[in-house]
Formats: structure tokens, C-alpha cells, sequence
């Protein structure tokens, strides 16, 4: 049957510009914000009349008019941001050409020029973007008090800028007419002497000037409404201090706190103008500037202080000198007093965005400290002081580890510990090999049940490198008391780098708080992403990093969490200037990669295939009329369930057809109805109220399988290790906890949670689910690894996927999404045969299922293209050989990876095309996979190709993937209460009948 026509879109590269984590200037205070690189063009943006201005700008206490500036004082200043500034918008604004998002969930940031027209009569100013053209007027609020000072001829200028809003499912395109409210991130600049009295002109319009996200390079902030900064407070009023701003009655919700920090990253400063070092010798490879600046950042960031009355590298903390000459340190952010020098915090955050050479440059790092300081480091011998903390009187400045019974140290070591995905392992031996001279740098990989196991032999490496599973096992060994060496533990290392270091963004699992024990000198968390979900995940690296009193979960959620749910003004600078002081982050525009071309492929079912889907997609529809339509405002656990596997057959169709069925799902096709299909009385039966360890495993599965993993408490991933990365040593781990009404809780936030039911309970063995409200049998079903993995295998072994042994007849052959998958590589393998001496044009082939891949290498099988595989379930051996087959092979045309395997840490630049076979839950895997491919040493154009099925369920992923963001991010707090807990599940009940309309 002949496939029919393809519709390709060109998908619209619509990203956010100047999203930098990274810090130009090294040092800095609250006051002193910089952006560099400002458009010139921003200072004659202002368009001011030639008119006299129309207010007084003097002011004294008597309101008498006595001018008291000099006119010396001329000297450009900016005063501040103007609170509640809108843009009243006739059409939608359009971003910079170019402009880089931070995902693909957000609109970029939108550059505004303010404009009076001259002559114009009234208040009226016009609002201009990024081509030349007026898009509205600024609210009329801010227009009264503003155009006045615009008018002048007394040097006054504004910059704005409309900030980084979350994408709707109808938004219309930029330049479109569309009317709609905007805020407007406006600052206002002028002559320091015009300050008061521009002050007191806007606060008599009700205007008032908060504390900018960004002042432009070189430019003081001196903002006339906040003359004199508040007072410091001590660290014991601190903690029991009430802040002001919770009288105001207003409550941030998620998504407005998580715009607001994106707006954040927008704003921090760019790193043009760091300087620059030469790497060591042992660095083969000419570094690249980005690269080079990179290098003095990081090794600035390890500096020692000179002496005790200096501050540290870090820049949080401020000497001041009491009124009888007292010397005391105050932190910029929390206001806390230290009588002593605050504790030295010796590394950061290397947050470069995906393909900009992390990996060179945390090797060069490494290996420019090899001669002297690792080395002065091993001669310390390591104390552990009575409190458990790991110390070193010779090292004044080395921070606290956790308040967790710790392993006695057995010596310091010369070495750096590299923690990173099993994944990536392979990608650091080749990078190793590839830019650091031969013999030049001694490494062990510390993974399998053979590794060594002598701290003293360990530590005669300059590099050990191993995994979070290796960590996290070796933690979990310890933790049960089981005898034998824990080397990680019991060596000081000279320096910690963690290569992917969102992975421990949960701070409830094992592998964060095997992390976390771990003693070093030096600490560096490396990952393009450090924020990926909630703001909680940068407080993971703070405690990572020991950057105190930001290292407790308590002070992060007290000083940053707080503030920002309760509206403080000041909490967003406060934020940039902690995150300032410690990161670094450059984008992709600072190398020259080769363009870069997405497309998204509508392909349209069969006849055969669309009979298939649509019976499922009833049967789907059916069970949602039935289950929605009996319950008001929340489902139970259960009903959820049952959803959520009508939505994975419908997704696992659009992928291969039936092919990817199991025998239970097609029994759907026998004849199910939709009163059969479900059975609601059936959840309050009491024989069923009580789950088996296979009903768990199997329901948890499915959770992971529609990314709703997540904990009832917490909101965080709950999930079993890795067992190729975990050596076997997790057998047996607990990884959460399910009730009866199938929710799951992690092991960090199950005895709270337990507690609270049985207080809640008051002896009762059955109550109403206080989520769902479901009436179950208060019980509690352990999620444990190794049942986790028999269930996995043997589902495996059920599934009715055609493996290359089992008979052709149970195969229905290539379905439309594997055609059109054949018809581009055979494209590019006939480009290939004419390139010669040129090498091949190879293909990366991504699937959210290891058994859609087991039908696509049927395919390649049957058309003749060699190709290798990477998942999740090969060892680390079998990985690398994978990798360098694919690399060096030039008759390998083809790798299929498993898209959660192939999202940490690979480098696929030997291919320039790539294909995502299905929508994923969480875009963000997407881009991170696509990205292995466009990155630093891509020498290619490269096209990326996403394949959905026309008039089907993978049409809507987009929309369930924002509605399920916003829902799981309801609590992110782990608040206790039920409101907002009924407020999620109601949320779900809409999203859900939204979904199947």
C-alpha cells in the first residue's frame, strides 16, 4: 500500500535570549548589578522632547522647593524599577531574530523601546519592539507619572523589557493583532542630583521604584524610595523574624515563581569579559576563549583567601564595623552576623549550556592543579572533629560536611572524584584520550564488583571515576552495616566534580545523601541544566556545595522559598546575587556551530491502523465518560490508574500499531464494552483494597511509564536505581511506598506521611482517602528494587513484541512511522555514497521504549543497514564498544537509543541526523537528546525530525505535558493540608475530561 503524503512543519525556533547563569564580574554586592553588552542604542531610546520639564525636580523635608544637589553631581545613575509598570498590547510582541529560549515551554524575552511622540497632547506613551514598530501603550498608571520625565531635556532614559512568559496552547503568533495586558520590567536612568525629586514626583503619582533585576555595567543603583538599606539582622532574629512582606496578603503560585526566576537567568550578567588562562601542558587541544575564560573562573573560584580579614571568593558576605570599632561579617542575603571570617566555599556551578565543552574544561581544571595544590593537599592529614564533621586545622577555610555519623577519614588524597552517569563514562575516557597528553594523568574507573577497594591505593590516581549508582550502593551497604571498605567514604578528596549534577536534585533519595557524605577540598556541580522543575532543584546544589546557611533544606526553603511564594520585591536580586556568586553559564552563541533544522513530521495512519487506534480510542473515551462522569471533584487512585493505561495504549499505538501491545491490552479488541472495561464499584471492595507486591509494581510501572512517578508529598521522582550503574548492591533498596488508593509516597516523606494518616485515622483501620477520597484500608505496600526488577523482566518476557527469534507471523511489519523512518535513512544513505573521501552521514534514532526499537531493528534488519543500539540495560563494556563502533565505522550508519539512556552526557556529533519516534512526556528529555547531536565539534548542518501521528492522542502530548507540569508543581512545598491537595486532584479531573472531549 502506497504511504500516504507527509506534511512537514518547520517547528518556529522561538528561545530566549541571554539566559546566562554565569557571573562576569567576580565579585559583587547587592547594589551593584551588571549586565554587560547593553545595546548602545538603549541610551537614546528614552526619545526625550525638547521641552523643560514640566515637574520640579528638588526636594527637601519642607516641601519648600530648595534645590539640595549640586550640580556636580551628574553622574548617571539608575533609580530603580517601576512596580506594576503593563503594556497595553494591540498585537503580540515580537522577540530579537535569534533570540534563545530557556525551553521550549516559554516565550523569549522582548526587548521594549518607550516612545513620546513630540508635540503629542496627553499622557500617551507608545511601546516599540524588536521591529521598529508600536505594539501599544504603556498603562496609564505609569504613563501620568512617566511622560512628564520623558519630555524633559534632563537626561532621563528608561530600558524595558517584557519578560519570559509561559507559551499557551492558543497563543497567537508574534506580530500578530491580539489585545492583551503585559508586564513590563521597566528601569528608569538620570543624573544622580534629579534622584529625591523624581522620587517624591512619582510616589505623589503613586508610583514606586523597587530594586531593578538588572542595572547596566558601571552604572550605580541609587534608588530615592529605599534610601537607607535595612538594618542587618542578627542570626538569631533571624530565625524567628516574621517578614513584613506576608502582611501584604499575597501568595505567589508555582508558575509565577518559576517565571519570575526564568526572568532571573534572563537578566544575569554575560561573561564576555572575564579573562583568560592558558591551560597546562598536559592539555593537547587549543582551547577555545570561551573555553580559556572558563578555566580562570573555575580556578579563581578555588582561590585561597590571603588572609583572615579578606572576603571570600564567594562575595556573600560584607565586613562592617559597629559603632565601637567591632568587626563582624553580615551575609548580603539573609542579614545572619559572624563574628569570624565566614567559611571559604572552594568550587560552583559550571552551567554552560549543552555542547559548549564542559568536559574539556573540567579536564583542564583537573590537570592545572596536579602539581602543586593536589598535591600540598595529600601531605594534610584529615581530623574528624566531635561533632562528626570533617575537618583540617590546616585548611582554615574547608566547610562542614552534613550533620550525618560519618566514616573516619582515612588520609587526603591527591585525587578528584568525577561522579557521572554510567552513560558517560565511556565519553570521558574517549575525552580523556582525545586532549590530554599520553601518560600525562593516571584515572581508575571505580565501578563493577571488582573495583579497588584500598583507599590508599585509590588514592594514588589523579582521577577516579565512578557513578551515582556506585555511590548510592556503597551508601546503601553501609547504611544496613554490612561488613567491608567503604573507600569513597573514607578518603578526604581533593576535589568533587559531579557531571550531570541534576541527578541528585531530589534531595529525599539515597543517591543525594550518598553524595552529600562524601569529604572534599573543592566541589563542582557541571550541568546545563541546574533548574530543571522547580526552584527546589538549585537548593540541592547549594547543599551539595555547602554554601551555608543555604546548604539545609530549611534555610534554602526560609531565605529563598519563602520570600518568593510570599511576593518579597527583593527575593529576585537576592536570588541572582547568590546564584551570581558561584556560576557560570554561557550559551551556544558564543561558538560558531552549524545551523541547526527542526521539523515536525504529521504522518497519517493507515487503513488498517486507523481501524485499530479508533477502537482503542473509544474504548478510551468510554472509560473516561464513566469514571469522570460519576465523580464531582477528584478521581481515586485507582480510577487514575485504569486512565493512565487507556492513554499508554493509545500512545504505544500511534508508536507500532499493536505491535506494542500486551495480551491483556488486546483483549480490548475482543469485544470489551465500556461496562466491562471498568468495574468502579469494585475499588471499595475489601478483598481488593489491599494491594500485592505485583499490583504495586505493576501500577508503579505504569506511573513511570506516563511520567506520573512522583511523590504525594514532595513532588519528587521516586524510582529505582540503575542496576548496571548500582552494582547489584541495591538489591533488596526500598524506593517508596504505595497505598491502597495507589498513590506513592518516597521514603523521605513516608513516616511524616504515615504519622499524619494515623493521627488522621484516630484508630480506625479504614478511612476516606483525605486525596481522593476514596474509602480504603490504611496500608501501606513497599516498592522494593529487586521485586522491581523480577516484575520488569518478566513483563519483558510477556510482552507480545517480535523479538529477531521469535517467529515473523506475530509481526504485522513496519508500521507507518517505521516506513517513513526507512524512506529518510535510505535518503541518506544514497547522499552518503557520493561523499566519499567524505565520511558517511549517520542517524540517531530515539524511542521512549526499548521494545519499539527491538521493531524498528527488525526493519533496518530487513533493508540492510548495519546499526548498534544503546539503552538502559546494557553494561558499561557493552556501551563503549556500542559507541566506538558507531564512531569508527564508517559501514554503521545508524544508532538507536533508548532517549533516557541517550540523554545524559553522550557525544553524537559523528551523526547530523536525528529522529525522535514519539512525543515524550517530559520535553525536556527531547532537547537534551537532540542536543548529543548539536554540539561543540558538530561540522555539519544538522536536521532533526519528530514523527506524530495526524488526528490521534499524540497530538495533545503538548497540552498534557503543560497541564501536567502545572499540576505536579501544585505542591511543591510538601505543605501539609488539604485544600491544596483537593485543589490537584479537581485540577486532574479537568485536565482529564479536557483531554478526551
Amino acid at each position: 500500500m502506497p504511504q500516504k503524503r507527509r506534511k512537514i512543519h518547520d517547528d518556529r525556533d522561538l528561545d530566549e535570549e541571554n539566559i546566562n547563569f554565569g557571573s562576569g564580574a567576580l565579585d559583587g554586592q547587592i547594589n551593584t548589578y551588571t549586565i554587560d553588552n547593553v545595546q548602545k542604542d538603549d541610551k537614546t531610546a528614552a526619545l526625550n522632547g525638547n521641552q523643560p520639564l514640566p515637574i520640579s525636580i528638588v526636594h527637601d523635608d519642607s516641601d519648600e522647593g530648595v534645590q539640595i544637589i549640586s550640580d556636580s553631581e551628574m553622574r548617571e545613575v539608575c533609580y530603580g524599577r517601576i512596580e506594576g509598570a503593563e503594556v497595553m498590547a494591540f498585537k503580540v510582541p515580537t522577540p530579537k531574530p535569534g533570540a534563545i529560549s530557556i525551553s521550549s515551554g516559554f516565550w523569549p524575552q522582548v526587548r521594549i523601546i518607550l516612545r513620546r511622540r513630540l508635540g503629542e497632547k496627553g499622557n500617551i506613551i507608545h511601546a516599540v519592539d524588536s521591529t521598529r514598530l508600536i505594539i501599544g501603550t504603556v498603562d496609564v498608571n505609569t504613563a501620568i507619572g512617566l511622560s512628564p520625565l520623558l519630555d524633559s531635556n534632563h537626561g532621563i532614559r528608561t530600558t524595558s523589557r517584557i519578560l519570559t512568559r509561559a507559551r499557551k496552547d492558543n497563543d497567537p503568533l508574534p506580530g500578530n493583532d491580539f489585545h492583551a495586558r503585559y508586564g513590563l520590567d521597566l528601569n528608569l536612568y538620570g543624573p544622580k542630583k534629579h534622584a529625591l525629586g523624581i522620587g517624591k514626583h512619582l510616589s505623589q503619582k503613586n508610583l514606586w521604584l523597587r530594586t531593578p533585576l538588572f542595572v547596566e555595567a558601571g552604572v550605580e543603583l541609587f534608588n530615592p524610595h529605599v534610601i537607607k538599606p535595612p538594618q542587618p539582622i542578627t542570626q538569631r532574629a533571624a530565625v524567628n523574624l516574621q517578614p513584613s512582606y506576608r502582611q501584604q496578603g499575597l501568595v505567589r503560585t508555582t508558575e509565577e515563581i518559576r517565571n519570575d526566576v526564568i526572568g532571573m537567568f534572563d537578566s544575569l550578567h554575560r561573561s564576555e569579559n572575564l579573562p583568560e588562562m592558558d591551560p597546562n601542558h598536559r592539555i593537547i587541544t587549543k582551547l577555545l576563549k570561551h573555553q580559556r575564560q572558563g578555566l580562570y573562573f573555575m580556578l579563581h573560584k578555588e582561590l585561597t583567601s590571603k588572609s583572615d580579614g579578606q572576603i571570600n571568593n564567594t562575595s556573600l558576605w560584607k565586613e562592617v564595623h559597629s559603632v565601637n570599632g567591632e568587626k563582624t561579617y553580615v551575609n548580603l542575603i539573609t542579614g545572619q552576623e559572624e563574628i569570624e571570617v565566614p567559611k571559604q566555599v572552594f568550587g560552583g556551578i559550571l552551567a554552560d549550556m549543552m555542547g559548549l565543552g564542559k568536559t574539556l574544561l573540567s579536564l583542564s581544571l583537573i590537570v592545572h592543579t596536579l602539581d602543586d595544590e593536589a598535591e600540598e593537599w595529600a601531605k594534610l592529614t584529615p581530623i574528624l572533629s566531635k561533632d562528626g564533621k570533617s575537618t583540617n586545622p590546616s585548611r582554615k577555610g574547608k566547610t562542614a560536611l552534613p550533620k550525618l555519623e560519618q566514616t573516619p577519614l582515612v588520609l587526603n588524597a591527591k585525587t578528584t572524584l568525577l561522579v557521572s552517569p554510567l552513560s558517560t563514562i565511556a565519553n570521558w575516557e574517549d575525552q580523556i584520550k582525545q586532549h590530554i597528553k599520553k601518560g600525562s594523568l593516571s584515572y581508575y574507573i571505580y565501578h563493577g564488583s571488582n573495583r579497588l577497594r584500598d583507599p590508599r591505593k585509590l588514592a594514588q590516581y589523579d582521577l577516579v571515576i565512578t557513578t551515582y549508582g556506585s555511590v548510592a550502593s556503597e551508601f546503601n551497604h553501609r547504611s544496613k552495616k554490612k561488613a567491608g571498605s567503604h573507600p569513597l567514604e573514607e578518603i578526604n578528596w581533593f576535589r568533587i566534580v559531579l557531571d550531570e549534577a541534576h541527578m541528585i536534585r531530589e534531595q529525599s533519595t539515597q543517591q543525594f545523601k550518598a553524595i552529600n557524605r562524601l569529604s572534599s577540598s573543592r566541589r563542582w556541580a557541571v550541568t546545563g541544566t541546574p533548574v530543571q522543575n522547580r526552584l527546589d532543584d538549585l537548593g540541592a546544589l547549594m547543599s551539595f556545595l555547602r554554601i551555608k546557611p543555604f546548604d539545609e533544606k530549611g534555610g534554602f526553603a526560609q531565605f529563598i522559598m519563602a520570600p518568593f511564594k510570599m511576593c518579597d520585591p527583593e527575593i529576585l536580586p537576592k536570588l541572582r546575587l547568590l546564584v551570581d556568586s558561584i556560576t557560570l553559564r554561557r550559551l551556544k552563541d558564543r561558538i560558531d556551530l552549524p545551523p541547526r533544522y527542526d521539523r515536525l513530521v504529521k504522518l497519517d495512519f493507515s487503513d488498517e491502523e486507523r481501524i485499530i487506534y479508533d477502537i482503542y480510542a473509544k474504548n478510551a473515551s468510554d472509560r473516561i465518560k464513566v469514571i469522570v462522569g460519576q465523580r464531582e471533584n477528584s478521581l481515586s487512585g485507582k480510577s487514575y490508574v485504569h486512565i493512565l493505561q487507556s492513554i499508554l495504549r493509545l500512545r504505544l499505538i500511534c508508536a507500532h500499531g499493536k505491535d506494542l501491545l500486551s495480551e491483556n491490552d488486546l483483549k480490548v479488541m475482543n469485544g470489551l464494552s465500556k461496562d466491562s472495561a471498568i468495574d468502579l464499584d469494585s475499588d471499595g471492595d475489601e478483598d481488593s483494597s489491599c494491594l500485592t507486591q505485583s499490583q504495586a509494581h505493576e501500577m508503579y510501572n505504569l506511573m513511570k511509564e506516563t511520567c506520573s512517578d512522583v511523590c504525594l508529598t514532595c513532588v519528587g521522582k521516586i524510582g529505582p536505581s540503575d542496576t548496571s550503574e548500582s552494582d547489584g548492591d541495591s538489591k533488596g533498596e526500598i524506593f517508596g511506598y504505595m497505598t491502597s488508593c495507589y498513590h506513592i509516597i518516597c521514603p523521605g516523606c513516608f513516616p511524616k506521611y504515615k504519622s499524619d494518616i494515623e493521627e488522621f485515622a484516630k484508630g480506625q483501620k479504614k478511612i476516606d482517602c483525605p486525596i481522593c477520597q476514596q474509602n480504603i484500608k490504611i496500608s501501606y505496600v513497599p516498592l522494593r528494587q529487586d521485586i522491581y526488577d523480577e516484575e520488569r523482566q518478566a513483563r519483558q518476557k510477556s510482552k507480545n513484541v517480535p523479538k529477531p527469534v521469535k517467529s515473523a507471523i506475530e509481526y504485522s511489519g513496519p508500521h507507518t512511522k517505521t516506513r517513513a523512518l526507512l524512506e529518510d535513512l535510505n535518503i541518506s544513505r544514497q547522499k552518503s555514497k557520493s561523499l566519499p573521501p567524505e565520511s558517511p552521514i549517520k542517524s540517531v534514532v530515539f524511542s521512549g521504549w526499548t521494545a519499539h526499537l527491538d521493531l524498528i531493528q527488525l526493519a533496518l534488519d530487513d533493508d540492510g543497514f548495519k546499526y548498534v543500539r544503546l539503552d538502559g540495560k546494557m553494561s558499561r563494556t557493552t556501551r563503549t564498544l556500542a559507541m566506538d563502533t558507531f564512531r569508527d565505522d564508517p559501514t554503521v550508519l545508524v544508532i538507536l537509543v533508548s532517549i533516557t539512556a541517550g540523554g545524559l552526557g553522550l557525544n553524537l556529533t559523528m551523526a547530523n541526523k536525528v529522529y525522535v519516534m514519539e512525543p515524550q512526556y517530559n520535553p525536556a528529555l527531547e532537547a537534551q537528546a537532540v542536543d548529543r547531536v548539536h554540539r561543540l565539534g558538530q561540522k555539519r548542518e544538522v536536521e532533526t525530525k519528530r514523527y506524530v501521528m495526524n488526528d490521534s492522542f499524540e497530538e495533545k502530548m503538548l497540552i498534557l505535558q503543560d497541564k501536567k507540569k502545572k499540576l505536579a508543581s501544585l505542591s511543591m512545598d510538601g505543605e501539609k493540608g488539604r485544600i491544596d491537595k483537593a485543589e490537584a486532584a479537581r485540577k486532574r479531573l479537568e485536565d482529564l475530561r479536557s483531554l478526551f472531549k
